[in-house]
C-alpha cells in the first residue's frame, strides 16, 4: 500500500521534471532498480516493479525516463488489479491517482465491492524467490520458485524466466559440451511450457531451443545412410532383417519418422542422432524371437539400452517379422522405451508411466482395447491401489493384466488433465525431485494420491462401462 508520504514524493519528483529541461545524472541505486523493474515488467510481475521503483523515488530526482518507467509499471499493476477475481479497491484508487499524477491515462474504474480481499501473505518460499530474481540471482531464483507447490502465473512466469536465462548461459559458455547443451536444451523446453499465453518469453525460449538444438548436431554429425547385406543403416538406426531387406528398408525409414514423433510428443524435437545406433533386430518367428530373447512366444518386442553414467553405450530392439502389427504397435512402443532412456538418463520413470507412455504410442485400437478391460479388471479384483501403482519399482508378480490396463489408463488420464504430453514427462521429472505426492500438488492441483484415484476412476471406469473388453 502507498503512504502519503510516497504520493508526496511523486508529486515533487513531477515537478523536478518538468523544471529541468535536461537528464540528470542517475545514482547507481536509481539504475539498479530501473533494471530491476524492467526485468519484472518483462515477465508480468507488475507489483514487483512497483515497489523497486518506489523504493528509489526520492533519489530519482526528476529522472523523466525513470518517470516514464513508472508510470508504465503502474499502468501494468492496475491491469493486473482490474483482472483479478476480488479487485482491491483502495489500491486500484492509489495506482489511479498515482497515474493521473504523473500524467497518464488510465480507463474508468469498474465496479468494485466494498469489502476488501482477505489479505494473503507469502509463503517464504515465494518472497525468497521474488526477492532473489529482483537482485538478478537466477540459479537462487529457480531454486525457490521450484519449491512452490502451486506456483502463480507471475511466478510461472518468473521462473520460466530464470530457466531460459541460465539454459542461454550453458550455452554461451566457452567449451560447452553436448551434455551441457541437452541439459540446456531440456531446461529451455521446460520452461516454454510454463508460459503458453507469454508469447515473448515463449519466442526467447524457442530461440534458445534452437540454439541448443543446433550446438548438439554440430557436435555429433550424422553419419550417411548406407546399406550392406539384410542390414539396413540411417541415422539413428540398424535394421537386420534376414531374408527379407524389403522389410527392413521399410522398418528403417518408419522407425526414422516414429523416433522424431515420440520426441516430439514427450519433450520437444530430437537434438542430434543418435550415438551409438539402436540396433533393430527382426525375427522370421515367434519360437526364433523367443530363444534370442529368452521371451514369451506371444511378445511381440523388447528393448533394451545400457546405460554408463546416464549415456547410452548400446540400444537394441527385437521384433517378430510374424507380427502383423509390427510397424504400427511393437516398434513404437519399444522404441518408445528407447527415447525414455534418453529422456530419463539418471533414473528411470515409473514403470507403470513407461509402460503406459510405451502402448499410447500405438495405435488408438490397441490403446483402447487397454482401457476398455479396465472395468473389467476393477470387477475381477485384478487391480493395484493407486498408492500401490505409484510406487512400483518393477513389474507386478501377480495381477499382470490390471497393472498394464491401470498404467494406460492413469497415463492417458494425466495427460488429458494437463492438456498435453510434454506436461506429464515434466510431472515425471517432479517425482524425481520432490516425491509423487508433492508432484500431484505442484503440476494438477490433487492434494493428495486419494484425491487423483478419486478423479481416475470415476473418469476412467464410469466412461467404459458397460462396454465389453
Amino acid at each position: 500500500m502507498l503512504s502519503r508520504r510516497t504520493v508526496a514524493a511523486i508529486c515533487a519528483v513531477t515537478f523536478l521534471a518538468a523544471a529541468e529541461p535536461q537528464p540528470v545524472e542517475r545514482p547507481a541505486s536509481v539504475q539498479k532498480a530501473m533494471a530491476t523493474a524492467r526485468q519484472c515488467l518483462n515477465v508480468g510481475m507488475s507489483a514487483e516493479a512497483v515497489t523497486a521503483l518506489e523504493s528509489e523515488l526520492p533519489a530519482a530526482n526528476g529522472d523523466k525516463v525513470y518517470l516514464g518507467l513508472l508510470r508504465e509499471a503502474y499502468l501494468a499493476e492496475l491491469y493486473r488489479l482490474e483482472k483479478a477475481d476480488a479487485p482491491d479497491a483502495t489500491r486500484l484508487g492509489q495506482m489511479r491517482r498515482n497515474i493521473a499524477l504523473l500524467g497518464g491515462k488510465a480507463a474508468p474504474a469498474a465496479a468494485v465491492e466494498a469489502a476488501p480481499p482477505a489479505a494473503t501473505t507469502p509463503t517464504p518460499d515465494a518472497a525468497d524467490a521474488a526477492a532473489a530474481f529482483k537482485r538478478g540471482d537466477y540459479a537462487g531464483a529457480e531454486k525457490l520458485f521450484a519449491k512452490l507447490a502451486s506456483p502463480t502465473a507471475d511466478q510461472k512466469t518468473a521462473w520460466a524466466y530464470c530457466r531460459i536465462k541460465l539454459a542461454a548461459d550453458r550455452l554461451n559458455t566457452p567449451g560447452c559440451t553436448p551434455a551441457a547443451a541437452a541439459a540446456a536444451l531440456a531446461d529451455a523446453s521446460e520452461a516454454v511450457l510454463l508460459v503458453p499465453h507469454h508469447p515473448e518469453l515463449q519466442k526467447i525460449g524457442e530461440a534458445v531451443i534452437a540454439a541448443a538444438t543446433a550446438r548438439q548436431k554440430n557436435a555429433a554429425p550424422a553419419a550417411a545412410v548406407t546399406t550392406g547385406g539384410d542390414a539396413i543403416e540411417t541415422e539413428s538406426f540398424v535394421v537386420r532383417c534376414a531374408g527379407n531387406r524389403e522389410l527392413a528398408e521399410s522398418l528403417a525409414k518408419v522407425a526414422e519418422a516414429q523416433r522424431k514423433a515420440i520426441f516430439e510428443r514427450w519433450s520437444g524435437p530430437p537434438a542430434a542422432a543418435w550415438a551409438p545406433k539402436c540396433e533393430i533386430v527382426v525375427h522370421a518367428t515367434a519360437e526364433v524371437y523367443a530363444k534370442a530373447t529368452t521371451r514369451p512366444t506371444e511378445s511381440t518386442g523388447t528393448a533394451a539400452v545400457q546405460l554408463d553414467s546416464g549415456r547410452a553405450t548400446s540400444r537394441r530392439i527385437d521384433l517378430r517379422a510374424d507380427d502383423a502389427a509390427i510397424a504400427s504397435n511393437a516398434l513404437p512402443r519399444e522404441l518408445t522405451h528407447v527415447v525414455l532412456a534418453d529422456l530419463f538418463p539418471d533414473r528411470p520413470p515409473p514403470k507403470w508411466a513407461a509402460e503406459g507412455m510405451a502402448i499410447l504410442a500405438g495405435t488408438p485400437e490397441e490403446s483402447g482395447r487397454y482401457l476398455r478391460t479396465l472395468p473389467r479388471c476393477a470387477r475381477d479384483g485384478d487391480w493395484h491401489a493407486l498408492a500401490q501403482l505409484l510406487e512400483m519399482k518393477d513389474f507386478p508378480a501377480e495381477k499382470v493384466t490390471g497393472f498394464y490396463c491401470q498404467s494406460v489408463s492413469l497415463t492417458d488420464h494425466l495427460i488429458r488433465a494437463a492438456g498435453n504430453e510434454r506436461n506429464f514427462t515434466i510431472f515425471l521429472r517432479d517425482t524425481q525431485r520432490y516425491g509423487t505426492a508433492s508432484a500431484l500438488k505442484r503440476q494438477y492441483g490433487f492434494d493428495s494420491p486419494q484425491a487423483l484415484e478419486a478423479s481416475w476412476k470415476r473418469a476412467a471406469l464410469e466412461t467404459a462401462r458397460g462396454q465389453a473388453p
